[in-house]
């Protein structure tokens, strides 16, 4: 508790000059005290009962007076690790829900928001935009689906678990920014809480020691549900609040995206670079490869789509070539060089795994072509992926939508997904008249998007995955809404 309090206060320190210039000082003292209190609350409570109860306490009490429910809900979604526990059913059922910290913060925080969101008629109909039919055709889709083989009661819990995950923050995300004022306030919450996870990545990988293992015992949950130790070569794999470093790694990345539109309210130019090197720091700590081709695929699309990409693209090249030559000089330049995708010889059996799932998983894919099935994980095809712990590891996302809603269930999930690419680089080239900001924060968001779109290929839906890239395509889905509507005030609060 000590560790982590100290790098979160520090990090926050550091920063500070920067994120007063995103939301106004006191947003962020306010913002900086609660991540304070709920990590002591995290660490003291000895009870995840007692801790969900003053998670609870304080978005009935305090949240509804925030403004950016968005801000606050990005802070806290990382605050605490994801595990997992059941809600009793008081006799009436087994349980009545899993819940861990992204549903508890879906059920207080995003739950009173979307309700107000609905009853307030300036906010964007249902349907207004069509990448909310392609997200409900796959919701109610994979809902159906949920009862192919699970009773009445186990496919209504299903049903309201996917409410909480996917359409809550997809909806709150799509309908609560309505203002450059709010996308600042929001992406800087993430970003907030991204730097402070970064700081404890690191610590982590230099100790070999993650910070959130033992607390998990003292709240009376499962430590071993994101496994034990994982190293690459000599170094741990960092966990921080995510419970995995390629999710990590992942986050980081998405922080990254969205800071690339932050940047434009800092000054002067040290700061910018702070940012942006702090986070690139948390992508680099995580020591997972997807991520690390996810940041560079999101700069190039960024710088792409700006001006003088040639000359920067150019510049970009000669600084990783410098780099490259760095490594192949320093002693300790083997060691990283072996743990880079493409080139590296470190772990070489994940990018096997991975390409050897596919080829496994086409047969299986063709038998079940159009819905998937509920025991593809029975198949013989697929038995030989079987790894040492005795589970398959659909380590890619689009793979396990395919897997369990077939190719119509692939065919909305992506469509969604690229759809809203189209919409928001659509939206970019007419976002001039909203400003300079508007047109960077369209470049962030669709590199943002695309990058996600990558990485995703390499990682199950698994932890934070889905809540962020469900978040990401709302918060599309809402720029795209904004560039239509004439230039405006601060939008309302959504809490």
């Amino acid at each position: 508790m000590v560790v982590v309090l100290v790098l979160s206060v520090t990090v926050l320190y550091i920063a500070r000059p920067a994120l007063v210039q995103l939301v106004d000082a006191k947003t962020f003292s306010r913002w900086r005290m609660l991540w304070v209190c709920m990590t002591l609350a995290l660490f003291l409570a000895h009870s995840y009962w007692l801790y969900v109860f003053m998670v609870a306490a304080y978005a009935l009490v305090m949240a509804r007076r925030e403004a950016h429910v968005m801000g606050v809900y990005f802070l806290l979604l990382f605050v605490a690790p994801p595990a997992s526990t059941e809600v009793p059913g008081m006799g009436l059922v087994n349980y009545i829900l899993v819940l861990n910290q992204y549903r508890l913060l879906a059920l207080v925080l995003l739950l009173p928001a979307a309700i107000a969101l609905f009853q307030r008629s300036s906010t964007l109909k249902w349907g207004r935009s069509s990448v909310d039919w392609m997200v409900l055709a796959y919701l109610v889709l994979i809902s159906l689906l949920r009862f192919r083989e699970a009773n009445l009661t186990s496919g209504l819990r299903d049903i309201v678990t996917i409410g909480l995950d996917v359409f809550l923050p997809y909806y709150v995300a799509s309908r609560s920014l309505r203002s450059l004022n709010g996308f600042k306030y929001a992406l800087a919450g993430f970003a907030m809480s991204a730097m402070m996870l970064t700081a404890m990545a690191v610590i982590e990988v230099v100790l070999s020691w993650q910070l959130y293992f033992s607390v998990l015992n003292a709240l009376g949950l499962n430590s071993m549900e994101f496994g034990g130790y994982l190293y690459r070569g000599a170094f741990l794999r960092p966990n921080a609040t995510v419970g995995n470093s390629i999710v990590f790694g992942y986050v980081a990345m998405v922080a990254l995206g969205y800071f690339f539109f932050l940047k434009e309210y800092v000054e002067p130019a040290k700061l910018k670079w702070l940012g942006v090197g702090l986070l690139l720091m948390g992508v680099a700590s995580s020591l997972s490869r997807g991520p690390w081709v996810g940041a560079g695929f999101l700069l190039v699309v960024y710088l792409i789509q700006g001006p003088r990409a040639l000359k920067k693209l150019t510049t970009t090249v000669l600084v990783i070539v410098a780099a490259w030559v760095m490594l192949n000089v320093l002693p300790m330049g083997k060691v990283v060089l072996d743990m880079l995708p493409f080139v590296g010889t470190v772990d070489e059996f994940n990018v096997e795994y991975r390409a050897n799932l596919l080829t496994s998983a086409l047969p299986v894919i063709e038998r079940n072509l159009w819905l998937g099935s509920v025991d593809y994980l029975r198949a013989p095809e697929l038995q030989v992926m079987v790894q040492g712990d005795g589970i398959i590891d659909i380590v890619n996302t689009y793979v396990g939508v395919v897997l369990n809603a077939g190719l119509i269930g692939l065919g909305l999930f992506v469509g969604a997904f690229v759809l809203a690419f189209k919409q928001v680089r659509a939206a970019t080239r007419k976002a001039v008249t909203h400003g300079a900001e508007a047109v960077v924060l369209g470049r962030a968001l669709s590199a943002t998007l695309a990058a996600v779109m990558l990485v995703i290929y390499t990682v199950s839906s698994i932890l934070a995955v889905s809540v962020v890239y469900w978040t990401v395509l709302g918060v599309c889905v809402a720029y795209v809404g904004l560039m239509k509507q004439p230039v405006s005030g601060p939008e309302p609060s959504a809490s």
